[in-house]
């Protein structure tokens, strides 16, 4: 059975803090890259998703997402909006799923697989679009028999119905102030 808020196999999955989503990313990016800090220091994976095509035009008639938004207005790989956003804190030996091309940040990656083979049952999902790419990913993370934990702010842009949604149907809501507090106390067990 998944552990919930007091489970410590948990994984912070950062969705897609990229140039494409600056402004609505950087004004999360401090409180997120401290959530990142106190994961790596309680022991807790970090997994970062960077979405991305590799050829738009030819996509629009395969994607429907590609197709939605139109090939001009699609994240084309190795593009410069395709890049993480300089200032976040990603360590080198941190996972970088770099095959996201949905909504659904388990679509199509190995995100399952990474956290099936860490034993771990509890996801903290953070980074943008709030009501796009974190929220399917929280409940497609639900449906998959993990517990979510979404944080308040630590996805951006606020939208105050995703947060309504995710706390009444698929998992717990917290501040990433909140977060921290919980990872340091994974932490100090740890230690014991």
């Amino acid at each position: 059975m998944p552990g919930g808020l007091d489970s410590s196999n948990l994984a912070l999955i950062v969705i897609d803090m990229q140039n494409a989503f600056a402004s609505m990313a950087q004004p999360i990016l401090s409180e997120l890259n401290d959530t990142i800090r106190s994961a790596r220091r309680a022991g807790i994976p970090v997994i970062f998703t960077q979405h991305g095509h590799s050829d738009p035009e030819n996509e629009e008639k395969t994607s429907v997402l590609v197709h939605w938004w139109g090939a001009s207005e699609s994240i084309r790989k190795g593009s410069h909006d395709w890049k993480l956003l300089s200032g976040l804190d990603v360590a080198s030996n941190e996972v970088v799923l770099d095959e996201k091309t949905t909504y659904d940040s388990f679509y199509g990656t190995r995100l399952k697989s990474l956290l099936d083979k860490q034993n771990v049952d509890t996801v903290i999902i953070s980074g943008v679009l709030t009501q796009f790419c974190c929220e399917t990913t929280a409940r497609s993370a639900f449906v998959q028999n993990y517990d979510v934990i979404f944080l308040s702010n630590g996805t951006g842009p606020p939208c105050p119905s995703t947060l309504e949604i995710i706390s009444f149907g698929f998992g717990k809501v917290i501040t990433c102030a909140e977060m921290r507090t919980r990872l340091e106390k994974i932490k100090k067990d740890s230690l014991k």
